[in-house]
């Protein structure tokens, strides 16, 4: 049986740090503590590694040899989509790690975080509703 318990955790995790993210942003360019935008951004980074980590070497390699081809077919669909948000947001916090890049162009900045945040929330969504979901009730 797969064990979803802690990817589980690390969603709810992961979407208290992009909690923090947006409540930053939302105070507006003339408010936000840059300061602490980068360090939310940068522990967003680590959990989101963590967890990716944890999914590549544990969970998507065994639903990859799976005897249900949706769960295989979905997986490989996950795998491809998700390479992809994980280099966007690699991009995103290099281009925003430190408080004085942020405050160096605050106006892009808040569009980036809000369209990275909006993907990787539709992203954790997707899976808690979706592959975990199907995992769940397919008792695997």
């Amino acid at each position: 049986m797969i064990k979803l318990n802690n990817l589980e955790r690390q969603h709810l995790s992961i979407m208290e740090e992009i909690s923090l993210v947006a409540c930053e942003i939302n105070k507006g360019a003339a408010k936000i503590n840059v300061s602490d935008a980068a360090l939310y951004i940068n522990r967003l980074a680590g959990k989101l590694k963590i967890h990716m980590l944890e999914e590549d070497k544990y969970l998507y390699p065994e639903l990859l040899t799976c005897s249900d081809p949706e769960i295989r077919m979905i997986t490989t669909k996950y795998i491809s989509e998700m390479g992809d948000l994980a280099e966007q947001y690699i991009q995103f916090k290099n281009k925003y790690n430190v408080g004085s890049k942020i405050a160096a162009n605050m106006e892009v900045f808040l569009g980036d975080t809000r369209k990275i945040l909006d993907a990787l929330t539709g992203r954790m969504k997707k899976e808690d509703k979706g592959l975990y979901q199907l995992i769940k009730d397919k008792n695997l």
